[in-house]
Parts: C-alpha cells; structure tokens; sequence
C-alpha cells in the first residue's frame, strides 16, 4: 500500500507539472488565443508576445522553471500581451511565421508587423535582453 500511494504522489506531481508548463509559471498571465490577443495588443496600445509551445518539450518546461520565474522577466512581459500557441492547433500561423521548433518567440506589433524573433530556448538573462530588445523598436 506504501508503495503505491508513492506512485500516486509521481504521478500527481507529473500532472501538476504539465498543467503548470501549459498553462505558464509564476504570474505570467499567458492568453491563450492569438486574435485575443492581437485585440486586447490594439485596445492596449502593445505589442503582443507570442511563445510557441509544447506541453511535451523539456526545453519549454525548463523556460517554465527557470525563465518565466524570473521576476525581472516577469516585470518586463507586462509591457506585452502574452499569448502561448501550440504549434499543432495553432498550425496555420506556425506555418505562416516559419515555426521550426519549440519553444520559439515573435514580437507583434498591433499593426501586424513582426517587430522580432527567436527561435529556441533561452536563459533568463537573454530573454530579458530580448524583451528590452523588442519593447520599443
């Protein structure tokens, strides 16, 4: 009996983990719909920051845990609108925007116009730079 209820606590932890990776770590507030967030980016006057991503990628899950934690990263995601896609369901816009792997970045401005871009994952302090980077040009 001991044994499993160990197993159950993996397998809850496990759970919680890809809940957390799909819905956003720390206080990040992750939208979920690109036209959502193009409208509230126009309503705003921002720019909307779109992550690609997947439940089942680990370097997603590491951004999660070591990146989107950061609270330097997190004050400067609130000068966005954050929108997190799945390269599946939002496949139409992946294929538009050239979306090779995961977790990958763009910078939209309300207009339309992809300001910036990076494909890959990256640590807090270069994902700060590339929030700065983006904010205003």
């Amino acid at each position: 009996m001991r044994r499993m209820h160990g197993t159950r606590a993996i397998v809850t932890a496990m759970l919680g983990a890809i809940v957390a990776g799909a819905a956003g770590c720390g206080s990040i507030q992750w939208e979920t719909s690109y036209d959502r967030a193009m409208r509230r980016g126009i309503e705003q006057r921002r720019r909307v920051l779109v992550q690609f991503a997947s439940t089942v990628s680990t370097d997603c899950r590491e951004m999660d845990l070591k990146v989107f934690t950061d609270s330097e990263v997190q004050r400067l995601t609130k000068n966005f609108v954050p929108v997190r896609l799945d390269t599946v369901l939002d496949k139409k816009l992946a294929d538009h925007l050239g979306v090779s792997v995961v977790p990958s970045f763009y910078v939209i401005r309300p207009d339309g116009q992809v300001v910036g871009s990076h494909a890959g994952k990256m640590d807090a302090e270069k994902f700060r730079i590339f929030l700065i980077k983006y904010s205003y040009n």
